[in-house]
């Protein structure tokens, strides 16, 4: 896992702090700003809508208020009354009649809806089958409302305001003054460019627009109902622009924020550096020291940190208790040392205690088997010292006889085998060779006896040495057969095993026990089984006896020193236990397992280990 400094940990912890608190003011403020600014700004096109529609209000009720005034004029109802005699002056009036100085269509209609007169006769329209004219010739009551009529009209493709003004005359309506305005001269005297900016505006009547004003966006919609000429008004409000305009704001007061939290997080840096890591880095650097056993410069305790300045005083007074616990440490040590030193001359002196004792043990028998060997080879050189005496006695006869002095005597041939017969010559010949031959073997088996008495006597090596254990098995075997060779007879089954590393002295002593143990367990005759093989990467020696068993009360008590099912005198207790210590020296196990009159089978566990392990400087 990757490390981090304490003041690298302080700067992320205060810089993701920070940042969580600025994301979270920043959503809280953005979330209020925007709502404020939505808020002010549906307030500012409210205002700006209502100021459009009544703008709109403004610019019809105008133009019907002039339309009112040129109805008035005497000439109106003249026409009316005498459409005749009058034709030449309408023309010539209403050719002058203006609306805010805009020269709009002007009609003039009689009673009955006939069109008199029209500014421009251009445009076909058929007032007779308009209802709104209709409505109004056909009004009974006279007031201000039911003497005018504002609607909408096609013409052509394009589409008019048409504003109906009655002639009344002696309380009854005589006419219809009408003009036709152009829908789009609405929009006119508003200030287009900046009142349409971010509005677009319809026209719409019987949910079909009737003209446009502005471009059109998408955005929200608000919609304003006339009734009296059945039009809607919808406002599309484009808001891209206070938006964008917001997005660039939060992203500079976010920036800011940043560079805010990294200048926040380089002082939380340099501050937890400063009162932090440099403490503790002089706390690393002196615990060190003081593991490298180099001379120690205690800590200053005058840090600003109080959690430091105790921590450092609590650390020099540790360092002191160590020092003198090291001091007390190293006394005990070196008298534990010399105490081991001690127990393990102690042990080692036991041990080859307990193997001349052993040796004593099998001192008659090592004699017995040295004295037979012996017994022969005194015998036969007491034979072959009576066969020279006979070979010296048939060379003086042969020396001394006149006879075989004169070789060339005939009777020289019988003469010589008369000598031969008389002092059997021709058997001393054939019985001499066998002789010498089997006194070099039995100088041979005591030089053997010898060897293994003093390899198995030989005092231990301090360090393991690669042996083949069973060339051990075989020299304590031929130490103890003496004591094994009148009542038992030895199974010996040995699979050749790898070279392993151990002390060959120690384990001869701990099979030199086992094999006394299981001689000594047979009283009359029986069989001792030696078996060796490999498994589990382990050496496995087997030693197995017919005996008398070993009480299921007492197994467990067997490898307990000074304990012993022997005869008082005949045991010491330690020899068992000793093959115990032994084998654990090896990192080895030793089990027993037993049935009482049946016989027991104790098995050694060795680890295989066939290189000395390298010891790293």
């Amino acid at each position: 896992m990757k490390k981090i400094t304490i003041s690298f940990a302080l700067a992320r912890f205060v810089f993701l702090s920070c940042l969580a608190l600025a994301l979270l003011i920043s959503a809280l403020v953005s979330n209020q700003v925007v709502n404020v600014l939505n808020s002010e700004q549906d307030k500012v096109l409210l205002r700006e809508i209502n100021q459009i529609n009544d703008n709109y209000h403004i610019f019809l009720d105008n133009r019907l208020t002039l339309l009112k005034e040129h109805s008035n004029f005497p000439i109106m109802v003249q026409t009316l009354m005498q459409p005749e005699s009058n034709k030449g002056k309408i023309y010539d009036f209403m050719a002058g009649l203006r609306i805010l100085g805009k020269n709009y269509r002007m009609s003039l209609l009689d009673f009955e809806g006939q069109l008199i007169h029209s500014t421009n006769p251009v445009l076909d329209i058929n007032y007779k089958n308009n209802p709104w004219v209709k409505w109004i010739l056909n009004n009974e009551e006279i007031d201000e409302q039911s003497l005018t009529k504002t609607s909408v009209i096609k013409i052509n493709d394009d589409y008019y305001f048409s504003i109906a003004v009655a002639i009344v005359y002696n309380n009854s309506i005589e006419g219809i003054l009408t003009t036709e305005i152009p829908i789009q001269d609405i929009n006119e005297g508003l200030n287009s460019d900046l009142r349409l900016q971010g509005i677009s505006i319809e026209i719409i009547q019987n949910e079909q627009p009737l003209i446009t004003f502005g471009e059109v966006t998408d955005g929200e919609q608000k919609s304003i109902f006339w009734p009296e000429l059945n039009l809607s008004l919808r406002f599309t409000l484009d808001k891209s622009t206070i938006n964008s305009t917001l997005h660039s704001l939060m992203i500079q007061i976010s920036l800011i924020i940043i560079f805010a939290i990294f200048i926040t997080s380089f002082l939380a840096y340099l501050y937890g550096y400063r009162y932090f890591v440099k403490p503790l880095l002089s706390l690393s650097n002196a615990a060190e020291e003081l593991d490298k056993g180099e001379q120690y410069q205690a800590l200053t305790e005058d840090s600003k940190i109080k959690e430091l300045s105790s921590l450092f005083l609590q650390f020099n007074h540790m360092v002191d208790q160590v020092k003198k616990r090291e001091t007390d440490l190293k006394n005990s040590y070196a008298k534990l040392t010399q105490a081991n030193d001690e127990l393990k001359l102690s042990e080692s002196q036991l041990v080859q205690s307990e193997k001349m004792a052993s040796i004593g043990v099998l001192a008659a028998g090592v004699a017995h088997e040295i004295n037979n060997p012996i017994g022969y080879v005194k015998s036969n050189l007491e034979v072959l010292s009576d066969y020279v005496d006979t070979l010296k006695e048939y060379e003086e006869s042969i020396s001394q006889d006149p006879i075989l002095i004169d070789n060339s005597n005939s009777q020289y041939n019988n003469r010589k085998q008369e000598l031969i017969e008389k002092h059997d010559i021709t058997y001393l010949f054939q019985d001499i060779f066998p002789l010498i031959k089997s006194t070099i073997g039995g100088i041979d088996r005591v030089d053997e006896i010898v060897q293994s008495l003093k390899v198995f006597a030989r005092e231990e090596q301090p360090d393991k040495s690669l042996i083949d254990i069973n060339e051990g098995l075989d020299a304590t075997l031929k130490i103890v057969w003496n004591e094994l060779k009148y009542n038992c007879e030895v199974h010996v089954n040995l699979a050749k095993l790898p070279m392993t590393l151990a002390y060959p002295s120690k384990l001869n002593q701990v099979f030199m026990n086992l094999l006394i143990n299981a001689g000594q367990s047979i009283e009359d005759k029986g069989d001792i089984y030696i078996r060796s093989f490999v498994k589990d990467n382990k050496i496995l020696i087997e030693i197995e006896d017919t005996g008398c068993g070993i009480a299921q009360d007492t197994l467990s008590q067997i490898f307990t020193p000074f304990y012993t099912s022997k005869p008082v005198g005949t045991g010491t207790g330690l020899g068992l236990s000793i093959s115990h210590n032994i084998i654990k020296q090896h990192n080895g196990e030793i089990s027993v397992i037993s049935d009482l009159n049946k016989g027991s089978c104790f098995t050694v566990a060795i680890p295989l280990i066939e290189s000395q392990p390298t010891i790293m400087a």
